[in-house]
């Protein structure tokens, strides 16, 4: 029994060291840790916005608020292959997993919105959109890659238009 017990913590720890949260660069790659936070950042918001969208496509939605999702998951699935190419190119091995305080949002939203699915959905989003601009404009300022720091200055500006949006959009009373 206590041998048994063994393998399976080995096996968990295995499972856990594939897992990643980080674009990870090859050793004589020229890109740097902010590069490679840049790349990172794109492939999180896309998924997390794609595995949002997922879910609450499926539901009632405040009528509000439904051309902003759809907005959100087009865009979502517009990027998700350039950012998937870009890393290619590079050399870049894009994460397999998203980090827990995403994994975390996705599953109050699936389980327990407060105080409704919409009003989550618009506060997930505009939480991971500023965190994502705030990337992206460093990258596009400080980036060495010339790529990444093309596609994070075309980038931005879409991230703020969107966040502009979100916030419109939010419920009065229901704060961020």
């Amino acid at each position: 029994m206590k041998l048994s017990a063994r393998y399976g913590v080995v096996a968990a720890l295995l499972a856990l060291a594939g897992c990643s949260t980080t674009a990870q660069g090859p050793q004589s790659s020229s890109l740097t840790p902010q590069d490679l936070n840049f790349i990172t950042t794109a492939y999180q918001l896309v998924h997390f916005d794609l595995n949002a969208c997922t879910f609450v496509q499926k539901n009632t939605l405040e009528p509000q608020v439904v051309p902003v999702v759809n907005k959100i998951c087009a865009d979502a699935m517009e990027y998700a292959p350039k950012i998937r190419a870009q890393a290619a190119e590079n050399n870049v091995s894009l994460p397999n997993t998203l980090p827990t305080e995403l994994k975390a949002q996705l599953v109050t939203l699936n389980y327990r919105p407060q105080p409704n699915l919409s009003v989550a959905f618009i506060r997930d989003q505009i939480s991971s959109h500023e965190s994502a601009l705030a990337v992206f404009q460093d990258e596009a300022q400080n980036g060495v890659n010339p790529t990444f720091k093309q596609v994070a200055a075309q980038t931005a500006p879409l991230v703020e238009q969107n966040l502009k949006m979100l916030r419109a959009a939010l419920p009065e009373g229901t704060g961020e």
